[in-house]
């Protein structure tokens, strides 16, 4: 035991005995870092007890013409919170331009109730028919009340559908069909349809001639009959866009050309699971009037057709523009840029809307739909074509 003389002090007493000291300091030492360590943790958990807010992405896309014509933004808050928290937002141009693309919004304002942890921004899209190209803005957050930002911004892209750019296209001008491109299909199978025709790859049937393609429909003899049908099958395949055919029809009962489009599944699941679409049929009988069409399957084959009437003539008579133009959301058919028929993504919603298709030209000659030509068929028959153009 250590004994303190009654008028000697504490200091003066440790100042003498280093021991002492020495466990003095280490005491002083331990309370410094006990406490330096207590506020330390009582600074993290006032600052984890501090919501977050952010954007759940950090991009977004919205197509054109999309049947809502919004894009919503989901805006979420992190942990709890026993107080009101709110955040400021806008919109900000980028490539799209407030008032032409997107409706914008200048002095937005989310407010979380005390347990609310999520909210929505929602942007109304327009559609710009001069803008052919992909258009972006953005979702600013700013301000935040009772609440950290984790994240500021998000991006929006609205995808165009008025495809302004070419991709391909078959202007017909060399002296013989480009096989790197088309293929030739063959033979008289009846082609699910006890169709009458032979096709072939012979100049009589398929041929180029002064920047025109030519399918040939011909009777040599009796009942036979020859013609010829091409495809861009595994070489042209295509998703959306724009596609332009200017062609001259033939006529004549029992005559069918078509310009229609496959599914590139076509072999591995059948028709009509493929799915397929017709940009223009034409019935030789009725050289005024085409067709245009799709099939698919939703537990059976299931069809939607519309037609347009030529005012006057026959499309025999001369050459006319048959366009598709196919979005994610729509199908539109014209003639010569008259649209005649329309379909949107929730009237067929079983259809393959979203999968490549490659084209198809032929004469058919016979079968279910047209018939057997008679006595008034004239023969050589030809379906005459300008070009064919795919925008996207």
């Amino acid at each position: 035991m250590i004994l303190l003389k009654p008028d000697q002090p504490i200091i003066s007493f440790m100042s003498n005995n280093p021991d002492i000291k020495l466990k003095y300091n280490l005491l002083l030492i331990s309370i410094t870092v006990f406490f330096s360590f207590f506020l330390m943790t009582c600074k993290k958990d006032a600052q984890s007890s501090t919501p977050g807010i952010s954007v759940s992405h950090s991009a977004f896309t919205i197509i054109e013409d999309a049947p809502a014509a919004s894009v919503i933004i989901p805006v979420t808050l992190s942990g709890t919170h026993d107080k009101e928290v709110s955040i400021d937002f806008k919109t900000a141009d980028s490539t799209a331009s407030a008032g032409k693309e997107y409706v914008a919004i200048t002095a937005g304002k989310l407010i979380f109730k005390v347990g609310e942890t999520s909210k929505e921004i929602r942007i109304n899209i327009l559609q710009d028919t001069a803008k052919k190209t992909d258009a972006y803005f953005s979702v600013v957050l700013s301000n935040p009340v009772n609440a950290v930002l984790t994240s500021t911004h998000a991006t929006v892209r609205i995808v165009n559908v008025d495809y302004g750019n070419l991709v391909w296209s078959d202007e017909f001008s060399t002296g013989q069909l480009n096989t790197t491109v088309w293929n030739y299909e063959l033979g008289a199978t009846g082609w699910g349809n006890n169709e009458l025709e032979n096709y072939t790859n012979s100049i009589a049937n398929v041929h180029i001639d002064s920047g025109y393609l030519h399918i040939s429909a011909l009777n040599p003899t009796g009942a036979s009959y020859t013609s010829g049908r091409i495809t861009t099958k595994t070489k042209k395949e295509f998703t959306y866009g724009r596609f332009e055919i200017r062609a001259r029809l033939p006529e004549g009962k029992g005559l069918w050309p078509a310009l229609w489009m496959l599914g590139a599944n076509f072999s591995s699941v059948g028709w009509p699971k493929c799915g397929e679409i017709d940009i223009m049929e034409l019935l030789g009988n009725n050289a005024a009037v085409v067709y245009g069409s799709v099939h698919w399957d939703s537990n059976g084959h299931l069809s939607r057709t519309n037609q347009f009437s030529l005012p006057a003539g026959k499309f025999s008579s001369g050459f006319h523009k048959f366009s598709l133009v196919w979005t994610p959301n729509t199908m539109n058919w014209y003639v010569d840029n008259q649209r005649f028929f329309y379909l949107g993504r929730s009237e067929i919603s079983a259809f393959p809307f979203d999968l490549p298709k490659f084209f198809i030209f032929n004469v058919a000659i016979g079968g279910n739909w047209p018939g057997s030509p008679d006595g008034t068929t004239v023969f050589p028959q030809h379906m005459i074509i300008d070009y064919i153009r795919v925008y996207q």
